[in-house]
This record gives C-alpha cells, structure tokens and sequence, in this order.
C-alpha cells in the first residue's frame, strides 16, 4: 500500500485506540441492556449522548491521526534515495531473522552486487533517520531491526522499492 492509494475516508486506528472505541462501543452496549426496561429517560438520554460523543471524538481523532501518519509517511519516502527505500523494503522482508550489521552488510551487497560501502551508507542514512536500530561500536551484537516507524514506512513503499536493481 501506499499513501496515493489510500482512500481517505478510510482510517485504520493504533491498537490502543482500536481498544478505546471497542470499550465505548461495550459501555454502549451495557448501558443500553442494562437500561432496557424501565429507566430514568433524561439520565438515559445524557449517558448515550456522552457516549456517542466520545466515540465520535475518538473517530475523529484517529482519522487525524492517520492522516498525520500519511503525510509523514509521504515526507520521509520523498527524502529517502531508492536505494535506501529499497534496503528498507529488504529489511523488512527479512521476516525477523536476525543479522547483525555488518553481516546485512555483507549479505546485500553480495546479494545486490553492489559496494559494501553503498549499503554500509545507506543503511547510516537509516540509521540516522530512525528507521532501524542496530548495534554499533559501544554496542555490538545488536540484530538490525526496523523501528515502528520503519515498518510503518516500508508498508507505505512502493513495491518496485525491494527489487530495485543498481541504481
């Protein structure tokens, strides 16, 4: 997927805020069974007015939220080389098998026939713009991994990014 083809209308909430709406939409529930017979209708009225104004709040809210993302999204895969997008997309694609840095290193170059000092800058550029973590002089050892907002990223990538060829 990628931002030009997203509808905007459509919105798809964090897990957190997936998990607030779904407890609005149970209080909703409750509140309605709970008060099926007899009730005191202003009091009813007040509490599923609230709730369906918390709900819709929440909606909202998640709807700018995603389009936040989207025009982060747009502004960073614009920053980013096709080189970059494309070891992106690769990392991602590694299912979560650990390789530490200089072994990827190593593994793309050989891999996309390319010099290991292109992939070692790219992957810096990667690195430097939050998108994975890794070890490093301090820290050896460390698997590369994408951060949340690389893999966020590399969803939004165009799919031609992983096959890229030299660039």
């Amino acid at each position: 997927m990628n931002v030009s083809s997203t509808d905007k209308n459509d919105f798809y909430p964090t897990p957190e805020l997936k998990n607030v709406l779904n407890a609005a939409d149970d209080l909703y529930s409750v509140v309605t069974r709970s008060w099926a017979g007899e009730r005191d209708t202003a009091l009813y009225s007040r509490v599923m007015e609230s709730l369906e104004t918390i709900r819709e709040s929440l909606v909202l809210h998640s709807k700018e939220i995603y389009g936040m993302e989207q025009a982060l999204m747009a502004a960073v895969s614009s920053r980013l080389t096709r080189k970059q997008q494309a070891l992106l997309r690769w990392i991602a694609g590694m299912d979560g098998e650990f390789c530490i840095y200089t072994v990827l290193i190593d593994r793309y170059s050989d891999e996309q026939r390319i010099p290991r000092s292109t992939v070692r800058w790219n992957l810096r550029g990667l690195r430097e713009a939050g998108l994975i973590v890794a070890g490093d002089k301090e820290n050896k050892g460390v698997p590369v991994a994408l951060t949340e907002m690389g893999q966020t990223l590399s969803d939004y990538l165009e799919p031609w990014s992983a096959n890229t060829e030299h660039i």
